[in-house]
């Protein structure tokens, strides 16, 4: 598993290599409008065992999504890689969908 600080200077590497065309305020390219309907599902389907319908956690090792103070990379980078006891899910989701899911994620916050 890389570090994160190397995936981190990865992608921003890979964004300024991309060019124009439309971002959001974080860096992150975004070539279309974010798929919530389907990151509500994925969410229901591969997190909310461990992170609760709501991002309040149900194991005792997950983090509690409604009081995370990560940022859209860094939850980008965890759900791709994986930390801790939590597995990568890069071979089980597009690049567009982990965008989605860490964006959905952002609800849970007060």
């Amino acid at each position: 598993m890389r570090p994160l600080a190397v995936w981190f200077g990865t992608l921003m590497c890979l964004v300024a290599a991309c060019g124009g065309g439309p971002s959001n305020n974080v860096g992150v390219r975004v070539e279309a409008e974010p798929n919530l309907a389907q990151a509500s599902r994925n969410y229901i389907m591969k997190c909310s065992v461990c992170h609760g319908p709501d991002g309040a956690p149900v194991l005792l090792t997950a983090p509690d999504l409604r009081t995370s103070t990560l940022s859209l990379q860094e939850r980008v980078a965890i759900i791709a890689y994986g930390k801790g006891t939590m597995p990568p899910h890069q071979a089980m989701l597009s690049k567009a969908e982990i965008l989605d899911l860490a964006l959905y994620i952002e609800a849970f916050r007060p």
